[in-house]
Order: C-alpha cells, then sequence, then structure tokens
C-alpha cells in the first residue's frame, strides 16, 4: 500500500514539474502588430487576452505587441487600451486617439483562438 502512495506522489511530482497543472510550460506566444486602419503604428498602451478562466497581457511598443505568459488554447476576447488622451488646446478637454469600446474585452469586438503560436494582427478606429 505504501508503494502504491509513494507511486502516486511521484506521478503527481512528475505532472506539476512538467507545466501539466498551470505550470509556465504549458500554453502558446500570441503577439501581432497594432495599427490604425491608414497603417500608422499604435504605441505606449497594452493588450489583454481574457477567456472565463484565464487572462494575460502585454505591452504595446512601435506597433507590436507581445503576450509573455503561455496562453492555454482556447477563444480569447481581446481589449485594447492606449496611453492616448491628446491635448489638442489649452484649456480643451483631452480627446482620445481611439474608441473607448476597445477598452473594454465585451464590446470592443475583438476575438481571437489560441490553438498554437498565434499572430493577431489587430487594427483600432478613432473614436466617432
Amino acid at each position: 500500500m505504501r508503494g502504491i502512495w509513494l507511486l502516486c506522489l511521484l506521478m503527481l511530482a512528475c505532472n506539476v514539474g512538467c507545466g501539466q497543472w498551470g505550470g509556465g510550460g504549458s500554453g502558446h506566444t500570441v503577439g501581432g502588430s497594432i495599427t490604425f486602419p491608414d497603417g500608422t503604428l499604435v504605441s505606449d498602451g497594452e493588450v489583454t487576452l481574457t477567456s472565463r478562466s484565464f487572462t494575460a497581457s502585454g505591452s504595446i511598443m512601435s506597433g507590436t505587441y507581445n503576450i509573455a505568459t503561455r496562453v492555454p488554447p482556447g477563444t480569447y476576447r481581446v481589449s485594447v487600451r492606449l496611453d492616448d488622451t491628446v491635448v489638442q488646446t489649452v484649456g480643451a478637454p483631452p480627446r482620445r486617439l481611439i474608441d473607448p469600446k476597445y477598452n473594454d474585452p465585451e464590446t470592443s469586438g475583438l476575438v481571437v483562438e489560441v490553438r498554437e503560436r498565434t499572430t493577431f494582427n489587430i487594427t483600432v478606429t478613432a473614436p466617432q
């Protein structure tokens, strides 16, 4: 009986060590470009992937983003947040560079299916 328990513990340790139960080794990389419709690069922000059980983010730099955390296979809603307020005139309220719908994964309209290493290029629009 003692041998069975030791065997079970050994198998559990192997599974945890190999990343089978939430370890850093499982999942895939996700990244891509982020631009405006005219091809202008977007910078200084964050892209977030969200599912019912997992969330991961990556910084936008020079028109690209990369999610450093390994993303498990599945369908993810995507949100984009930019450090994007610009003051046009002194005393005027700042204007946003992208439509606020992209700030929320429920309203962004962006969905990505992760099955393997995934390139997901994003195009964002200005506020309407």
